[in-house]
């Protein structure tokens, strides 16, 4: 019989996920380019974010809300430092923060889908200092839903954040990327990846 005291069974890519800027492997282009923007209080209003399947678009867009609506004790402040847990980060990081809107492209791609959001834009946040709308697979809206977008991301109100991710770049409109500050997530090499393991004499076999 198993130990009811057992932790329950976690895949490896949900075991190690990253939970802040500290932990994303491979990506430090990425960071350096987002702690400078931080630093200096210039934080873009749209990002988008490409790369292959499970290089962590999504993982990546939710500590990047977190580090939107950082608050603590002090009140609200971006930062990149999140080494302790504010008052909205556990919520966002699991995926169900009121304010951190998550949409999946791939199923939702007409204008109706998109005019939800238009219209809920004109709302401020309910509790975190920013409305974030993280929109999964945005190469998948229609014509339409992009050019419904299109004005909102022209002039989005001061409290909206919106973070695309999408594995298909080239077809997503010109119009689209101008108004986002990309990033290119990078697929973890061999060599950066074996320093992240060790051999586990007793077992014979790698252990991260």
């Amino acid at each position: 019989m198993a130990d009811a005291t057992t932790s329950p069974y976690l895949v490896l890519a949900r075991k190690y996920r990253p939970r802040d800027f500290t932990t994303p492997v491979g990506q430090d282009a990425m960071v350096q380019t987002l702690g400078n923007a931080f630093a200096q209080n210039r934080i873009h209003h749209a990002f988008i974010l490409t790369g292959v399947r499970g290089v962590g678009k999504t993982t990546t867009a939710r500590i990047l809300a977190r580090a939107f609506n950082y608050e603590d004790a002090s009140g609200p402040h971006p930062t990149l430092d999140l080494s302790v847990e504010g008052e909205h980060c556990r919520a966002i990081i699991e995926g169900r923060h009121v304010d951190v809107i998550e949409m999946d492209a791939a199923s939702n791609t007409g204008i109706g889908d998109i005019r939800e959001i238009i219209d809920s834009v004109k709302y401020a946040p309910a509790s975190a200092p920013y409305k974030v709308y993280v929109i999964d697979e945005v190469h998948m809206l229609s014509t339409a839903a992009f050019n419904g977008l299109l004005k909102t991301l022209e002039e989005p109100p001061p409290y909206v954040k919106f973070i695309f991710a999408t594995t298909e770049i080239r077809k997503v409109p010109v119009t689209i990327l101008s108004r986002c500050q990309r990033f290119d997530l990078r697929r973890i090499t061999p060599e950066i990846m074996s320093s992240y393991l060790r051999i586990d004499p007793s077992a014979g076999r790698h252990r991260v």
